[in-house]
């Protein structure tokens, strides 16, 4: 089946979420980030890449591998956004200015939170696999089918 005739419910723990498009997120985001008004280049220069990345995933529907990127950059942006916020804090903290920015900064990693979600939910509706694949289980038994010819199998009971 084409990427667009896939139905894949989305879904967290259980509940099925609402059918929420992704281009919902990136113009609340867009319209939100100028108001969490850290005065750190990082913050600012991370959102805006999660936001042209977001773009980006919007404008190219096939690729799988966009979505997973954007879930990544998500979640590493979530992460960023704590670590700024408990290290800056206090300085932002004195001014009411500062008290809105904060909020804001909260409201901006909830919506990022969800955003995750839906991103993903996304990745599996184009195709990605809900397992990270093109890794190795090491841990498992290695048939002889797939050894090479001229690697013999282990010998059983021998640990390597």
């Amino acid at each position: 089946k084409q990427w667009y005739q896939r139905r894949v419910r989305a879904e967290l723990f259980g509940v099925t979420l609402p059918n929420i498009s992704l281009k919902f997120f990136i113009l609340v985001l867009f319209a939100l980030l100028p108001y969490g008004g850290w005065y750190i280049t990082t913050y600012h220069f991370m959102n805006y890449f999660i936001l042209a990345i977001g773009i980006w995933t919007i404008c190219n529907k096939e690729d799988s591998t966009l979505s997973l990127f954007y879930v990544a950059f998500l979640v590493v942006s979530v992460v960023n956004d704590i670590l700024i916020m408990s290290f800056y804090h206090y300085v932002m903290n004195e001014t009411a200015n500062g008290k809105f920015s904060i909020f804001m900064s909260v409201v901006i990693i909830l919506i990022k939170a969800v955003n995750a979600v839906y991103a993903w939910n996304e990745h599996r509706r184009r195709g990605g696999e809900s397992a990270v694949s093109g890794y190795t289980n090491f841990d498992s038994d290695v048939s002889a089918t797939y050894l090479p010819d001229h690697i013999s199998p282990p010998a059983p009971g021998v640990d390597m």
